[in-house]
């Protein structure tokens, strides 16, 4: 913990007991855990808003490198106009050969 080792950790103990007191220690304990508990929700909240600030930065960089890879030059010359006008419409066949034949047989 904070690179500490447990002789640096009694020491402190020893030393914040002499200090304190046996009456103050417990509320002293307890107002420390509780700061240290507020400091390591704050660094996890920094934490994860860089993680997502800096994601929204990949994106924006991915974005901007498929935008340059893409060819406006090219597209904005496409040819879309259509002169033949016929190509437009469906093609249609009619078996005439059939009708023909009916035309024949009700003629004779």
């Amino acid at each position: 913990m904070f690179g500490l080792g447990i002789t640096e950790i009694f020491v402190i103990l020893v030393v914040a007991v002499i200090a304190l007191g046996p009456e103050k220690l417990p509320t002293v304990a307890v107002d420390v855990a509780r700061f240290l508990k507020k400091l390591k929700g704050g660094i996890e909240d920094a934490k994860s808003a860089l993680d997502s600030e800096l994601n929204i930065a990949g994106l924006k960089n991915e974005a901007e490198n498929l935008k340059g890879q893409m060819n406006f030059d090219r597209l904005a010359n496409l040819n879309l106009d259509i002169t033949d006008k016929d190509e437009l419409k469906p093609e249609i066949k009619l078996e005439t050969t059939k009708l023909e034949d009916k035309k024949e047989e009700v003629k004779a």
